[in-house]
């Protein structure tokens, strides 16, 4: 190539890149007049044009479209086969039709007269989308979800079991607890109402709380292993015999599992409903807060030992007590002596206490089979002062064996 021709193709190219500038000012300087006062070219919301409209056409046209979707709007919770549904004018809910509005003409006027031509020309070749978006009362919102909360929610209660007058065992199903987080159901309500979704649902999952005696924990119970019986006066003592026996009921001890006395009963204070009445002190007869609950704990240990229990913490009084047979007491203290016992059976074992106001029955319910067919008897042996315990083994009406438990000396 000459240098004539190469100066020629400079030319050419020089006068090709004028000319394109030219074009393009020409092309900003046209689409600048047309959107003079008007929204500017390629500008659109949902698919729609806005380009041209006034101001007041546009903010009419989304005031319009705000119209349509908050009238079809429905807002719908739910869990299982229930449902709640809340209204949009239940939580203020409302579209930002001025702030839509504003942003439409907006465009392209935001600025310097040539950066705003660029955003018109970049509007123009590629469009620009407004979005219509939605507001509500956040505190409505919240006061709603509490209200769904509490419909939902509910406190497990244990599976339990009951003997009837004629021996059978009646059980009553558990029923399981539910707690609803109603905070990431508010968060994923706020994408749908504030994208003014025509739909707005959420289906509820509240977290499961299982109650600690469970179906499973009484399905093989079929039979009352153990039973004992004291006698008392009604008066503040049966009172407060009373108050430690009722919190026996219900409880459960799974296999290899201990019960503390102690822990399930608590402390014997006047709080709790306790009253003064007699107890042993260092040896001697006095009057304390809770006295009488200590018939509760010797109840209770005899009849874990006639259902196979194993006793594991049981100190006697310094005195024989009138309501149990000498070296069959199991004294308790808070802070100083609890009555404790395991229960090494293959299956757990449910206790029932009965209450009628002079007597005190504690059943010990658990599986038949585990005690291989064989039946318990308890011997006290030797003088009442130093008396020992044995407990019997039977099978068949035959001591299969006999086992010794404890031998006591009283003051």
């Amino acid at each position: 190539m000459n240098v004539s021709s190469f100066s020629l193709a400079k030319l050419i190219a020089a006068f090709t890149i004028l000319f394109a500038f030219i074009v393009v000012i020409i092309g900003s300087i046209s689409v600048s007049m047309n959107n003079e006062d008007h929204v500017a070219m390629g500008v659109q919301s949902d698919g729609v044009t806005l380009a041209g409209m006034s101001r007041q056409e546009v903010h009419r046209y989304f005031e319009k479209t705000a119209q349509q979707k908050l009238t079809q709007t429905a807002i719908v919770l739910t869990f299982k086969d229930r449902s709640w549904n809340i209204r949009p004018e239940d939580i203020a809910l409302h579209a930002n039709v001025d702030q839509a509005a504003d942003e439409a003409y907006r465009t392209g006027r935001e600025n310097g007269f040539f950066l705003n031509l660029i955003t018109q020309m970049r509007c123009a070749l590629t469009g620009r989308s407004i979005r219509l978006t939605g507001a509500y009362d956040e505190d409505l919102l919240n006061s709603r979800l509490i209200q769904i909360q509490k419909d939902i929610e509910r406190q497990p209660v244990n599976a339990s079991a009951r003997l009837l007058p004629d021996g059978r065992i009646k059980k009553i199903p558990a029923v399981i607890g539910l707690n609803l987080d109603i905070q990431p159901v508010a968060d994923t309500l706020r994408s749908q109402l504030e994208g003014l979704a025509r739909t707005v649902s959420v289906h509820l999952e509240p977290e499961e709380q299982l109650p600690f005696v469970r179906d499973e924990d009484l399905a093989d119970i079929d039979t009352v292993l153990g039973a004992y019986t004291t006698r008392f006066q009604p008066g503040d003592r049966g009172d407060n015999i009373g108050i430690a026996a009722s919190h026996l009921q219900g409880v459960l001890i799974r296999s290899q599992a201990e019960l503390s006395f102690n822990r399930i009963v608590g402390r014997r204070t006047r709080s709790a409903g306790y009253k003064d009445a007699g107890v042993i002190v260092d040896g001697e007869p006095a009057v304390d807060v809770g006295g009488g609950v200590c018939q509760v704990s010797s109840t209770l240990y005899n009849a874990i030992l006639l259902a196979g229990m194993t006793p594991t913490e049981r100190s006697s009084h310094s005195l024989p007590s009138h309501y149990v047979p000498a070296g069959r007491d199991a004294t308790v203290a808070d802070d100083l002596l609890d009555f404790s016992f395991r229960n090494p059976l293959p299956h757990p074992v449910y206790l029932r206490i009965a209450n009628t106001g002079s007597a005190l029955t504690i059943y010990v319910l658990g599986t038949r089979s585990d005690l291989n067919g064989r039946s318990i008897s308890l011997l006290t042996d030797g003088p009442a002062g130093r008396p020992s315990l044995y407990r019997l083994w039977k099978q068949n009406g035959q001591i299969v064996e006999r086992e010794y438990l404890h031998t006591d000396n009283y003051s």
